[in-house]
């Protein structure tokens, strides 16, 4: 079923506020110095240099291997995570 104009303009509407709220906050954390955009700049072009040497396969796989470390430490953190706060007599810290 077709939804009208008037639902689709409001969730648009809706969505681009989500953004912005997400977009403000992250420059209030992001420090806004004028090296900033060519600091990126430079990054990314190092970082295609170095790509740009390196056989696809091995990238492929070493990027495999990141993911597969990331997530293995991101699990390992959460059950740490989890494990203390199950803990009887243990408080948060406020």
């Amino acid at each position: 079923m077709a939804r009208s104009t008037a639902e689709i303009q409001a969730e648009i509407a809706a969505t681009r506020r989500v953004i912005e709220t997400q977009l403000d906050g992250l420059r209030r954390r992001v420090p806004d110095q004028w090296w900033m955009p060519y600091a990126v700049l430079a990054g990314a072009l190092v970082t295609g240099a170095l790509i740009s040497r390196i056989p696809l396969l091995k990238l492929v796989g070493t990027g495999t291997r990141a993911v597969q470390a990331g997530l293995a430490i991101a699990s390992t953190v959460s059950a740490v995570d989890r494990f203390i706060a199950e803990r009887p007599g243990r408080r948060k810290a406020a």
